[in-house]
């Protein structure tokens, strides 16, 4: 994000132009900074002293970190601390600026000052958007009067690092009351408080094809069933991270499934926050208690489930996956079938698992809370009314708390938590099936 809007700052000031910018980005992730060209930076050596080690190591075979304590230019502090800012990526675009401009590093101060009084930035705030500190810098960005705001758009941001790219920047958030858009795809919160998120395209579908190949690792030529829903599980995992941080303050609220829309309007009281990854535009839109109306008719982006039984399941713990997103059905199988579990099944929505669960007689059954049709607390009922030494693992997003409680009660023994911490997933799943399988 820093290089971004660093560079763009530069664009504006006639210190670089736009292509020249464009090849810096793209340099940026196949640089490793210069320790000499840090030290001149953070305003430890001064470039003459930089040119004299410089000198020194194409005679002798040391580094250059070594001879700068040795000639006392460096103490043995600075140079730890220049080696931990060494991959940082601030750090490499500063490198490749002053590689490939005319650009002094003794400049690049003055120029970075420069920038914090144009965007208005405190030093705290420039300093967290150069170590990619999102908690830092977001009441910059995303100042708002509703509450939770600022802490929504800042969990999305963290997700799009950890699980998107850190390719991005954003723009500050603003004010809407009426947003057409081309795509939608957004997720209810209700309870104490109404709350919606979504991300949103207004112009074409570029930015949803674009992220989803991000999240999936696979191209899409075309806007799919299969793209919408890993946008759609990206926002699920933002809402049951803000649900579980709004529990924590005794604010509790229940998700309901993601939906998606095309060529609507939203009315009501919100705001946008645009988020740029390359080329593209895709706007976090956030919505807390208003008379919101999102859209008319919500389109079917239902995954086709995969039928296909794991290969030498006779021996191994069986499984059946419910789940109505496509995208984390794969991720499941693709864990549990590399350890051993034999996945005989699946579903997309309660009705289907109950159905499944009678035809196959799985050793395990995985259900998701929060799906369309029949959810995952109702299905559990069912199931253990059929069958009640049922072995059945409960899929929920954090902060669904009293689904938890609820299927407690019902007779779940275990609970996953999305995003999938995998080695977590197996222990849970093993211990079901324990008695069946102590060896396995």
């Amino acid at each position: 994000m820093f290089a971004e809007l660093f560079g763009r700052y530069l664009v504006d000031e006639g210190v670089i132009d736009h292509p020249t910018l464009d090849k810096l980005i793209k340099e940026q992730a196949e640089t490793r900074v210069k320790l000499g060209m840090m030290a001149v930076t953070e305003g430890f050596i001064t470039n003459e002293q930089a040119d004299e080690i410089n000198h020194r190591q194409q005679k002798e075979d040391k580094r250059f970190g070594d001879i700068a304590i040795e000639i006392g230019a460096l103490t043995e502090a600075q140079l730890n601390q220049l080696l931990e800012k060494q991959g940082k990526p601030y750090m490499r675009f500063i490198q490749i600026l002053v590689d490939e401009t005319d650009i002094a590093a003794s400049d690049i101060d003055g120029h970075l000052e420069g920038f914090r009084k144009k965007e208005g930035f405190d030093e705290s705030e420039l300093d967290a958007i150069k170590e990619e500190n999102v908690g830092g810098y977001i009441s910059a960005f995303a100042p708002a009067s509703q509450p939770y705001v600022s802490n929504i758009a800042g969990q999305l941001l963290r997700n799009i690092i950890r699980f998107v790219t850190s390719d991005f920047y954003i723009e500050r958030i603003k004010r809407v009351s009426e947003v057409p858009y081309q795509t939608l795809a957004i997720q209810h919160c209700s309870g104490d408080h109404s709350i919606y998120i979504g991300l949103l395209s207004e112009e074409n579908d570029m930015a949803f094809r674009h992220m989803a190949g991000l999240i999936t690792g696979d191209p899409f030529d075309k806007l799919t069933p299969e793209a919408y829903d890993a946008i759609g599980e990206f926002i699920n995992g933002v809402s049951g991270l803000i649900t579980t941080e709004m529990a924590s303050e005794r604010v509790l609220l229940e998700i309901s499934p993601q939906v998606f829309y095309e060529k609507e309007v939203i009315n009501g009281r919100g705001y946008i926050l645009p988020i740029h990854m390359g080329d593209n535009l895709i706007e976090l839109y956030i919505s807390v208690d208003s008379e919101t109306k999102i859209g008319g008719s919500p389109i079917d982006v239902k995954v086709q489930i995969n039928t296909e039984k794991s290969e030498g399941s006779s021996d191994k713990p069986t499984v059946v996956i419910v789940d109505d997103s496509g995208w984390s059905r794969t991720i499941l199988r693709n864990l549990l079938e590399k350890n051993g579990f034999a996945i005989i099944g699946e579903a997309g929505d309660g009705q289907s698992a109950i159905e499944a669960y009678k035809k196959l007689n799985p050793d395990i059954i995985t259900l998701d809370i929060t799906m369309p049709t029949m959810d995952g607390i109702e299905a559990l009922r069912q199931i253990m009314a059929y069958d009640k030494s049922a072995k059945a693992a409960m899929i929920t997003s954090a902060g669904q708390r009293s689904k938890v409680l609820e299927s407690l009660k019902l007779g779940a023994e275990k609970f996953i938590t999305k995003p999938f911490d995998p080695a977590l997933v197996l222990t849970e799943l093993k211990g079901l099936i324990k008695d069946k399988y102590p060896d396995f």
